[in-house]
C-alpha cells in the first residue's frame, strides 16, 4: 500500500512482473490476496491509476475466489503424496513413460474429472509439478524412487489418475495466474465461475491460430517423411532384431530384489559403435529435425550446429537415440508376454532406468567421443529436485544423489534440441551471428523490388537507432523490428515472446514518430545512399519466427509470421482443399507482386485478419472443487475456413 501511495501504477506494474499476487505463492491462501487487491480497489479513486492497472487488480481479486479450492486440491495431492510416499513418484513416471511410448492420444472432449481428456504433455507436466511437491514434503534420494505399486495398473490404478488429474487441473490455476500477470489477458467472476480471457479477442485468436499453425506444419512435415524413401526408425530397428532372434540376449529376467527385465549391453566400444555413434541419422532423428525446421530459416543442413562450444544439436539426437533404443528394447520385450497381468507388473518394475553417475558418464563418452562431452551434456540435462523449475521434458535425467532416474521414452521424443537451448538460454548461440530469419525477410523484399537494409546502426533525430530491417519501395518506407524466439509451449514461454513483442512494439513506436518527418526521411535515404524520395507513408510490423501472435496487431504495429510475410511478397498463395486435391489460391490484387500487396498484408483487413475471423469461440472448463475455471479460447473450423478462402480468393 505504501509503494502504491507513492507511486501506483510503477508499483502494481513491479507486483504484476514479479508474481507477487499470485495466491499459488502463498500456498493457496485466496483471502490473503483478494483483501490486498479490494482494499487498493478501495480507494482507487484517491490513486491515479491507469485503467489496465485496475483492470488488472479485479481480475487477481476474482481470481482469488478460486483460490481456496485450488488450496483443498493441493492438500488433496500432499495427502496422497504422503500415503504413498515410498512408491509415488516411480509409479507416475513409469506411467508417464508408457504414455509416451503408446502415442496416447487424448480427447479433448472429455471431462476435466476424466483422465482422457488430457495430452502425455500435460501428464509429464503433472509429473514435474509431483515431484516438486514431493520435494517440498521430502528429501529426494535413491529411496525415493527405489520402489514401484506393481498394483498400479490394476486395483490402484484410480489412485494415481487421480492424482495426475488432481494436478494436472492445479496447473491450470497457475496457468491462469500466469496469465493475468505476464499477458494482455483478464479474469472476470460470475457466480461459481472465473473465466479467463484476452483483453483484446484478436490475442487469443492469434495464440490459437499460432498452435494450428504449427500443428499443421508438423503433419505436412511426417505426410512428406511417411512419403520418402527415409532410413528405419529405432522402434523398427527393434522390432526386425527380435524377429530375427538378433536381440534374444539383450534382456533377461532377474527375480531379486524384484522381478525385472535388465538389459545386458555392455559398455564397449563396439556395441556403441554398431548404433549409437555413427552420424548417420535415424527416421526418429530426421522427425526431430523437422520439428526444428518449422522455426527455422535456413536449410536442412543448417539444423545440425552448435548448441555450446562442444555440444551440439547431433549431440543431443545421439543421446536421444541412445535412450529410444533401450526403450523402445524394453517395450518390446514386454510386448512378447502373453499374460496381462505379468507384463504390466515387469512394465512397472523394468521401464524406468536408474543409472549411477558413473555409469552415465562411461556411456555418454562411448557415444560422444570424450569425457568432456559426455560430462558437459549431463549437466545439461540433469535435473535437481530442489531446483525452482521442474520439468520432466526440458531436464529429463533426475538426480537422486549420484544415481539419475530416467523415463526413458520421455527422453526419446522430447523437443529435446529445442527444449536445451530455452531452458539453459542458448537461444542467441543458436541463433549464431547471423541471424537467418533478418537475412530470408531481406532477401523477399529485395526480390519484390524494394531497396531494403538490415541491421542498419544510424544517428538520427538525436538519437542512435538500431533497426533490423527498412525498406522502400514507390512511396512505402517499412519498418521492420524482427523477434526470433522458438514456438512456446508453455504461458511462461509465450510470455517471454510477448516480451519481445512488447519491446518491439515500443522501439516501432519511436522510429515511427521520428520518420513521420520528412527532414528524418532524407537523412535516412542519404544514410544509405538511396535516391532523395518525395515524402513516404511510413508502415510497421513486427515479423516473429513463430506463429504465437501472428495476425494480431500492438499499438498499431502489426504482428506477422516471418515464413508468412516471405510468402506474401514471393508468391502470394494457399493452398486450399477442393475435394481430394489441393488447390493454389492467390490473394494478390494482380498477377504480380505490388506494393499494394505489402501494405494491405501489414493493414487491418489482411489474409491475417481473415484468419483470425474465421475461429469460432470455444469454452475450455475446468473444475476446481466447487468452482470452475473457464478458459475462453477459440477453435478452426477448417472445412469452413477452407470454404471461405475459396469464396474470397482466385485460384
Amino acid at each position: 500500500m505504501a509503494m502504491i501511495f507513492f507511486e501506483p501504477d510503477h508499483a502494481i506494474s513491479c507486483m504484476r512482473r514479479k508474481g507477487v499476487l499470485r495466491a499459488s505463492r502463498y500456498e493457496y491462501r485466496g483471502s490473503l490476496i483478494g483483501r490486498i487487491a479490494k482494499a487498493v480497489l478501495g480507494v482507487r479513486d484517491v490513486f491515479d491509476m491507469s485503467p489496465d492497472r485496475i483492470a488488472y487488480l479485479e481480475s487477481v481479486e476474482a481470481l482469488t475466489c478460486v483460490a481456496g479450492n485450488a488450496r483443498t486440491l493441493k492438500k488433496e495431492i500432499e495427502m496422497k503424496v504422503r500415503a504413498h510416499r515410498s512408491r509415488v513418484l516411480k509409479t507416475i513416471f513409469v506411467l508417464i513413460n508408457s504414455l509416451f511410448y503408446r502415442e496416447w492420444i487424448n480427447d479433448h472432449e472429455a471431462s476435466s474429472l476424466d483422465s482422457r481428456r488430457y495430452s502425455s504433455e500435460e501428464y509429464a507436466e503433472a509429473a514435474s509439478f509431483i515431484l516438486h511437491i514431493y520435494a517440498s514434503m521430502f528429501p529426494v534420494d535413491g529411496m525415493s524412487l527405489a520402489h514401484v505399486d506393481t498394483d498400479a495398473a490394476g486395483k490402484n490404478a484410480i489412485v494415481y489418475e487421480r492424482l495426475l488429474v488432481a494436478a494436472i487441473r492445479l496447473a491450470k490455476f497457475r496457468e491462469a495466474e500466469q496469465l493475468i500477470d505476464g499477458l494482455p489477458y483478464r479474469a472476470d467472476r460470475k457466480g461459481g465461475e472465473v473465466t479467463i480471457s484476452s483483453i483484446d479477442p484478436d490475442v487469443e485468436r492469434a495464440v490459437r491460430l499460432g498452435f494450428i499453425q504449427r500443428r499443421t506444419e508438423t503433419f505436412i512435415r511426417q505426410f512428406h517423411l511417411q512419403e520418402a524413401d527415409q532410413p528405419i526408425s529405432i522402434r523398427t530397428l527393434i522390432d526386425t532384431g527380435f524377429d530375427r532372434g538378433s536381440f534374444d540376449n539383450l534382456l533377461e529376467i532377474k527375480d531379486h530384489p524384484v522381478r525385472r527385465f535388465v538389459l545386458l549391453m555392455p559398455a564397449i566400444p563396439v556395441v556403441f559403435d554398431a548404433w549409437f555413434t555413427t552420424d548417420e541419422l535415424f527416421r526418429d532423428e530426421i522427425q526431430m529435425l523437422m520439428e526444428l525446421d518449422i522455426d527455422h530459416f535456413g536449410t536442412f543442413d543448417d539444423l545440425v550446429f552448435p548448441i555450446t562450444d562442444r555440444i551440439s544439436s547431433l549431440d543431443v539426437l545421439k543421446t536421444q537415440r541412445y535412450f529410444n533404443f533401450i526403450s523402445c528394447a524394453y517395450q518390446r520385450r514386454l510386448a512378447d508376454i502373453q499374460d496381462a497381468v505379468e507384463r504390466e507388473e515387469l512394465t512397472l518394475t523394468s521401464t524406468l532406468l536408474a543409472i549411477s553417475h558413473e555409469a552415465m558418464v562411461e556411456h555418454m563418452q562411448l557415444i560422444l567421443g570424450n569425457e568432456d562431452k559426455a560430462r558437459e551434456v549431463i549437466e545439461l540435462l540433469k535435473m535437481v529436485p530442489g531446483d525452482g523449475h521442474l520439468d520432466l521434458q526440458y531436464r529429463p535425467f533426475v538426480d537422486v544423489g549420484g544415481y539419475y532416474m530416467i523415463a526413458p521414452h520421455v527422453v526419446a521424443v522430447s523437443n529435446l534440441v529445442r527444449n536445451t537451448i530455452v531452458a539453459n538460454g542458448f537461444r542467441s548461440a543458436a541463433i549464431g551471428s547471423k541471424d537467418l530469419m533478418i537475412h530470408s525477410v531481406t532477401d523477399a523484399l529485395r526480390s519484390a523490388g524494394f531497396e531494403v537494409e538490415s541491421d542498419l546502426k544510424a544517428k538520427i533525430a538525436g538519437q542512435k537507432l538500431e533497426l533490423d530491417i527498412v525498406a522502400r519501395r514507390d512511396d512505402a518506407l517499412i519498418l521492420l523490428e524482427c523477434k526470433n524466439a522458438y514456438h512456446p509451449v508453455s504461458v511462461h514461454e509465450t510470455r517471454n515472446s510477448w516480451d519481445h513483442i512488447r519491446k518491439a512494439g515500443k522501439q516501432l513506436d519511436i522510429r515511427q514518430d521520428i520518420f513521420a518527418d520528412p527532414a528524418n526521411q532524407s537523412k535516412l535515404f542519404e544514410r544509405l545512399g538511396w535516391k532523395e524520395n518525395s515524402k513516404c507513408v511510413v508502415h510497421t510490423g513486427i515479423v516473429i519466427a513463430n506463429r504465437v501472435f501472428h495476425g494480431a496487431s500492438l499499438n498499431g504495429h502489426p504482428i506477422r509470421q516471418a515464413h508468412e510475410l516471405i510468402n506474401v511478397l514471393t508468391s502470394g498463395c494457399i493452398t486450399a482443399i477442393k475435394g481430394p486435391e489441393e488447390e493454389s489460391l492467390s490473394f494478390w490484387i494482380g498477377p504480380n507482386f505490388q506494393t499494394a500487396d505489402l501494405i494491405t498484408y501489414l493493414g487491418p483487413k489482411s489474409i491475417a485478419s481473415d484468419q483470425l475471423a474465421a475461429l469460432d469461440a470455444l469454452s475450455c472448463r475446468y473444475s476446481i472443487g466447487s468452482r470452475e475455471l473457464v478458459f475462453s479460447s477459440y477453435v478452426l473450423d477448417m472445412v469452413k475456413f477452407d470454404k471461405e478462402m475459396r469464396e474470397r480468393y482466385k485460384p
